[in-house]
Formats: C-alpha cells, sequence, structure tokens
C-alpha cells in the first residue's frame, strides 16, 4: 500500500458515524456500516461524500478497561487488509489517559495525553501530543469567553430543556478545540452538526497522525453529541 503522508494547509476532512438501519437500506450491499474518514469531492454537497479510512472502534471490556479506554484502527480497505493507522491506549486514568499513534509498521507517530475537563477545578479538557520530530502539539475544548457564557447562562438551563418539547435546541457546551504548535494553530475541530469535521491549517509532514487524533477525539464524545461509541 502506497500512503501519501504529506498533508497541505487548507485540508478538511471529516469522521462520519455508523450507517443507520435506514442509510444502510440505500446504499449497496456489503458497505462499510462503522465509522470512516472522509473526504467531500464537493464540500457544498453532502452526498459526495468519499470515505478514506475505514474505523473499527473497539468496545472495551466494562469490567476491567476504564471508560477512557480506546483502541482504534483506521483501515485503508473496507476489507481490512491494510492497516493505515492504529490508536492503542497506554494507560487510562479518572484524571487523565495516555494513547499512542502508530503507523502500519508499529513505529510510533505519536503520544496522546488527554486530560480531563473538571467542573469543580474549572478545567477544560485537554490534549497534549508529543511528535517525534519537535514541539508538541497542544488544545483545549472551547474557548475561555466561550466557557463563560455557557456558565453564565446555566440558571435558565431547566427552562432551555422545557423549550425542547416545543423543538427548541439545548444549548451546546463550547467544544471547538484547536491544536497548536508553538502557539501556531496546526489543526482545528470545526463542529459535528452532521458528522465531526477537522481542518488542517497548516502544511503537515505527516497527516497520518491529524488522521488518528481525529479519530480518537471523535472517540471521547460528549454529553451532548449525536453519536455514541458501541
Amino acid at each position: 500500500m502506497v500512503f501519501v503522508v504529506g498533508v497541505a494547509a487548507g485540508a478538511e476532512f471529516w469522521v462520519r458515524g455508523r450507517h443507520g438501519a435506514e442509510a444502510l437500506r440505500k446504499l449497496p450491499e456489503g458497505v462499510w456500516q462503522g465509522p470512516a474518514l472522509s473526504l467531500r469531492r464537493d464540500p457544498a454537497r453532502y452526498t459526495s461524500v468519499e470515505d478514506l479510512l475505514f474505523i473499527d472502534d473497539v468496545p472495551r471490556d466494562k469490567a476491567t478497561q476504564h471508560k477512557d479506554w480506546r483502541h482504534l484502527t483506521l483501515w485503508a480497505d473496507p476489507g481490512r487488509q491494510a492497516a493505515a493507522v492504529v490508536v492503542e491506549t497506554e494507560s487510562a486514568h479518572d484524571a487523565s489517559a495516555v494513547y499512542r499513534i502508530l503507523g502500519a509498521s508499529g513505529e510510533q507517530l505519536g503520544r496522546v495525553t488527554r486530560r480531563r475537563g473538571s467542573v469543580i477545578g474549572c478545567r477544560r479538557t485537554s490534549w497534549h501530543v508529543e511528535l517525534p520530530d519537535g514541539a508538541p502539539l497542544y488544545a483545549r475544548k472551547g474557548g475561555v469567553i466561550a466557557w463563560c457564557w455557557w456558565w453564565l447562562f446555566s440558571p435558565v438551563w431547566a427552562v432551555m430543556a422545557a423549550a425542547i418539547l416545543f423543538g427548541g435546541e439545548f444549548p451546546r457546551m463550547p467544544i471547538t478545540t484547536r491544536w497548536t504548535r508553538a502557539g501556531k494553530e496546526v489543526f482545528r475541530f470545526v463542529g459535528d452538526d452532521l458528522e465531526n469535521q477537522y481542518r488542517v491549517e497548516v502544511d503537515w509532514p505527516d497527516v497520518r497522525v491529524l488522521h488518528g487524533l481525529a479519530a480518537l477525539h471523535y472517540a471521547h464524545p460528549t454529553p451532548l453529541s449525536k453519536h455514541n461509541r458501541p
């Protein structure tokens, strides 16, 4: 398998969820049913999605593995013959978890530490990505101003929740996440309206790191996300 690892600034890709029963009835038999990392041939058309990598999201053993345990394989083909990226758990605890992003030959492309946010400690969820070629990537979920507005309006959440009965929507917690390197934005989580959308902000030598990071980010949905892990 020849895998082009470089990626140019401005590149965008999506992580879509599992196909539902209704969607599968409209798709050809044998189509990949699980989540996938996808590209759009035409960003303006939702139906122009082309799956690039096919994600195996292994369910954890709830009796022995922490809730933040993850094991993801990003296959280059739906027949699962050639793995492009693997994300495995090094350790997982209540406060934080550490993951390794590996290439097809088992080489380590990155080491990710995800620290859980805390209401008590006023701490946002953060990501720290160690890379073999230099300075790490760092990100925090949501901006300071956005979180201040979120908590400012918290006393009226009950009213907002009641509005759902009349067709309203519950306000989303701040979820925008930007990974920076030495203060410069490298990679950005744009949003998750129908699928998780990511954008590369600079030329990057190895997109496999970003693909693995996107899949891992997707595998940690927020309480109000529209998708769930198996």
